[in-house]
């Protein structure tokens, strides 16, 4: 009964992250955007289930939390992929297929590249030994497998939807207007913040120390034991029934 109960919580918490990702993306792409880029969630998790059958994966509680975890990065391909083609149309004042295609080529490589980073930092987590080792397996495996499909919905599905449901232009235009705005505001952000490191050595070194500080400090809390240092997370408690 509690594993049901932590299995359903889990699920919950999945179609949560998915309804958070995809308001975040309306918020800052459009409504219209938001679509084409969530479209990449249940084609990348249907196809990661589908290695489930493969790979002798159960779901569980590990195995959901993978999925969990892989929706906020599956979704960055296809981000990138929506904002080159909306870009190029609205260069070229034109919402042709062929300028779609070329803009998926102008992102490809790095695209691909920052997919197989991400990979690269996952899967050293599938190769611990011991005890952790199987515990934790599923989420670098999975989550892994959700990146290449990611990388092929970004490359196929999502051309495909950004022309199928292409925006008109002044739709572009506004979309374009609306992001001006935003990155003028980050930039005299960043700039109230860069300008003075820039221009005083003082402040550089003063910023570097408190940095490298803070650093060292957290370190230091695995040799202090500030922070408790377990093997499994806490919510492992001995549990019976009768």
């Amino acid at each position: 009964k509690t594993a049901h109960q932590k299995t359903v919580e889990l699920i919950e918490h999945l179609l949560i992250a998915t309804f958070s990702v995809a308001a975040l993306i309306a918020l800052f792409m459009g409504l219209k955007a938001s679509l084409i880029v969530v479209t990449a969630i249940p084609v990348t998790l249907a196809l990661t289930l589908a290695i489930y059958y493969f790979m002798d994966y159960t779901l569980n509680r590990v195995t959901l939390f993978a999925l969990i975890f892989s929706i906020g990065i599956l979704v960055d391909d296809a981000i990138v992929v929506v904002e080159n083609i909306y870009r190029r149309w609205l260069e070229e004042n034109s919402t042709d297929p062929d300028i779609a295609c070329d803009a998926v080529r102008e992102v490809g490589n790095p695209t691909i590249l920052a997919t197989f980073t991400v990979i690269a930092a996952l899967l050293p987590m599938g190769f611990v030994r011991g005890m952790m080792g199987p515990y934790m397996e599923p989420i670098p495996a999975l989550g892994s497998v959700a990146m290449l499909f990611s990388l092929g919905a970004a490359f196929i599905f999502t051309p495909w939807l950004a022309y199928k449901f292409k925006p008109s232009m002044s739709y572009l235009d506004a979309a374009e207007k609306r992001e001006h705005v935003t990155a003028e505001r980050l930039g005299g952000f960043y700039k109230a913040i860069l300008i003075p490191l820039i221009d005083s050595g003082f402040k550089r070194k003063l910023f570097k120390t408190i940095m490298w500080g803070g650093l060292m400090a957290t370190f230091l809390m695995f040799y202090t034991t500030a922070v408790k240092v377990k093997m499994l997370p806490l919510d492992n408690k001995p549990e019976f029934s009768g």
